[in-house]
């Protein structure tokens, strides 16, 4: 299984920014049936965020598994959250994340690409 994620920052210096991995590229973590990218502010994470001090060292991971992108807040000091259509909810535990849909690292704001998604 090939899978690819294009994943834009929104926000911070780094606005506009669109990162590129692809398991056939090695990037991330492959599992028996699942693919993780780790975010945080400490080099090593598959997406750092060095410039967000609200980001913690390992803060998230988003998933791929059961054919969908899942996202988890990894016990981080300052919350992992999804846009609300009124006020932005607080990621508790795991969720599933569309393609599209902004979530907030810190004080980062992302969003996975739909056209970077692909399967083969």
């Amino acid at each position: 299984m090939n899978l690819t994620l294009d994943l834009m920052i929104m926000s911070g210096v780094d606005d506009g920014q669109v990162l590129n991995f692809a398991t056939e590229s090695g990037d991330g973590l492959m599992g028996d049936d699942n693919w993780t990218i780790t975010l945080g502010r400490r080099e090593g994470n598959d997406v750092c965020l060095r410039n967000d001090t609200y980001a913690s060292r390992y803060h998230a991971r988003l998933s791929w598994q059961d054919r969908r992108w899942w996202l988890e807040d990894c016990t981080s000091k300052n919350g992992t959250y999804i846009e609300g259509a009124t006020e932005d909810v607080r990621v508790e535990g795991t969720i599933a994340l569309e393609p599209g849909q902004l979530f907030r690292i810190g004080r980062t704001w992302l969003r996975i690409q739909a056209a970077g998604l692909a399967e083969s």
